[in-house]
């Protein structure tokens, strides 16, 4: 059985986290009823699902007009399985996606061609963007970072709660932290969290 008081010894920074500690966390998930192995395992394999190139890239009119009529899918689909099927940054499998080498920025639709082309996950693809400055100082993705906080940090008040988040660097509009707190709500009326009465929320 697992147990929050075991997680409270793990590293503070998630970057530090062994894979038996981050293997940990799911297991103490699952004990309290949060998730059910079915539903990570569910969840895991819709991101291991491969980019969707058929629709984001064969039918842009800019790569078409490379291709003879309705020869451009299968000009795409040889390249995407010639691929490595891992983000061109950091190696994972889950969420990948078409990304330019060169950015469209800078060269318009030019940029749009085959060689100008590779698999990035979705946090690193958000991490190139100019108009993401802040993509990349987390380790985690904000989303997957608001439910770090709250699941291995448990604070008692909902400014405790935006003070973790802001320390770890998430820089996005306070709205979604008090849409995150919801999940505390939740837990503390099924008696699996615990909110001091002098929360503001």
């Amino acid at each position: 059985m697992t147990d929050y008081d075991t997680i409270k010894t793990f590293p503070e920074s998630d970057r530090d986290w062994s894979e038996k500690q981050w293997q940990y966390l799911l297991n103490y998930l699952v004990d309290i009823g949060m998730v059910k192995y079915n539903e990570i395992a569910s969840l895991v394999l819709g991101h291991l699902n491969p980019s969707q190139v058929g629709t984001s890239v064969a039918s842009n009119k800019s790569f078409q007009c490379h291709y003879p009529p309705r020869k451009c899918w299968e000009a795409v689909r040889q390249w995407h399985f010639e691929q490595s099927g891992k983000c061109a940054d950091c190696g994972t499998r889950l969420e990948l996606q078409a990304d330019h080498i060169i950015p469209k920025e800078e060269l318009g639709d030019a940029a749009n061609t085959l060689d100008n082309m590779t698999l990035r996950c979705r946090r690193c693809n958000v991490v190139k963007r100019p108009s993401h400055k802040h993509g990349g100082k987390t380790f985690l993705t904000s989303e997957a970072a608001l439910m770090w906080l709250l699941f291995t940090r448990r604070p008692k008040t909902y400014d405790e709660f935006m003070k973790l988040c802001r320390n770890y660097g998430l820089t996005m509009a306070s709205v979604r932290f008090e849409e995150s707190w919801a999940m505390a709500k939740w837990l503390e009326r099924e008696g699996l969290y615990t909110i001091s009465p002098n929360s503001k929320y």
